[in-house]
């Protein structure tokens, strides 16, 4: 995780409201062969009414930022046609989905989705940075996409990591936004000072707000 610096990485699990630290629990979802966007590490996602998982781009800016998501995307498992990859036809532990993926007979790929709704996250802002006064307040995340689409977002290929970041632009206290600020992350350089700017590209730790398995009250 950088600081300060614009290399995002989506919601990374820390611990939990308890004070433990995350164990790396997650939950088996599954995702429907040829599903049609990238899901990265660190994204958030959704249970549809189809019973896969998608993408929480997917409802596109509009809808997306007061959408219940069920969890952050940990990576996937899934194979394929010997044609198509004739190098790596069966991977365990993927760290993304790539878009379009046909998987071998169409079975369904298996993908882990942190869906504890007690975890805490580490997530990085915008260049507009996130004040000191923030905390508390809920807000909304945001996608890079491809050009040309308003669903498939981008990420890091190489290691599969997210790109999404919280924008800063969207704080608030509705209860409906994807998350919660609760604090900075205490890293020197970080934290703004009490009524000063915000610091661009800085750290804090949430909790998904618009979750599909609790309703949280409004931010403050």
């Amino acid at each position: 995780m950088s600081y300060g610096q614009n290399q995002p990485w989506g919601l990374v699990a820390v611990k939990t409201t308890t004070g433990a630290p995350w164990n790396g629990q997650t939950s088996p979802y599954l995702i429907k062969s040829g599903y049609a966007n990238n899901i990265f590490k660190g994204d958030l996602v959704y249970l549809g009414g189809d019973g896969y998982i998608h993408n929480l781009s997917d409802l596109q800016v509009a809808n997306y930022v007061t959408a219940p998501a069920i969890g952050v995307f940990n990576g996937c498992s899934f194979v394929t046609n010997t044609s198509t990859n004739p190098i790596d036809p069966a991977s365990p532990g993927r760290p993304y989905w790539p878009a379009g993926t046909v998987t071998l007979n169409g079975q369904d790929a298996t993908c882990d989705i942190i869906d504890d709704p007690t975890v805490i996250f580490n997530i990085q802002s915008d260049v507009g940075g996130i004040p000191f006064n923030a905390q508390g307040a809920t807000a909304s995340v945001a996608y890079t996409y491809f050009a040309g689409s308003t669903t498939n977002p981008t990420g890091n290929f190489n290691t599969g990591q997210s790109s999404l970041v919280l924008n800063s632009g969207s704080i608030a206290t509705a209860a409906n936004l994807n998350v919660r600020i609760l604090r900075f992350v205490p890293v020197s350089g970080n934290v703004p000072l009490a009524g000063g700017a915000a610091i661009p590209y800085n750290n804090v730790e949430v909790l998904i707000q618009n979750h599909q398995f609790v309703t949280r009250p409004v931010g403050l």
